[in-house]
């Protein structure tokens, strides 16, 4: 698979022991909340209400964070 793919064993190895950033972590538990907040709102709520809904719970966020 290295062959095929051209990279080196100690690169993909390496790849595969990373753990999760805390930005991809703090992405996941985002998108979960996104995820409960749009079928809340039977899938009707945009971006600036996600925002908003996120922002009354206590979590700090931007508008192009969320659009992403």
């Amino acid at each position: 698979m290295c062959r095929v793919l051209e990279v080196s064993t100690s690169g993909y190895y390496g790849w595969r022991r990373e753990e999760q950033s805390p930005r991809e972590a703090d992405d996941e538990r985002l998108i979960d909340l996104i995820r409960v907040l749009h079928a809340e709102s039977y899938g009707s709520y945009g971006v600036k209400r996600i925002v908003r809904g996120l922002r009354q719970q206590g979590i700090a966020v931007g508008v192009k964070r969320i659009r992403r």
